[in-house]
């Protein structure tokens, strides 16, 4: 399988090839393509930093909530073991 890009003596030989009144037009052509394909890189990296803040954020948020829920079910686990030591102590009284 051929590599993608292409080694400098494969693009000298094209370069020689080409027709010479195209040659400033390639040139053109190349310039706005690395243009558009930094434009393109810099947008894609905006983007992925602003994903990034959401997934922060919302990891954050659910962080939070996940520790709340923490705290409820702790709570409720003090309730019940309240509740049944109390049922325990009559049950043992009555014994």
């Amino acid at each position: 399988m051929r590599s993608a890009k292409h080694s400098l003596k494969e693009r000298s030989e094209v370069n020689e090839r080409a027709n010479p009144a195209q040659k400033p037009l390639a040139g053109e052509l190349n310039r706005h393509a690395g243009q558009l394909a930094g434009e393109l890189n810099h947008h894609a990296g905006q983007l992925a930093g602003e994903l990034n803040c959401r997934v922060v954020a919302l990891a954050g948020e659910l962080s939070h909530r996940a520790g709340q829920l923490a705290g409820e079910l702790n709570r409720r686990v003090v309730v019940f073991a309240g509740e049944f030591g109390r049922h325990a102590s009559r049950l043992a009284r009555r014994a």
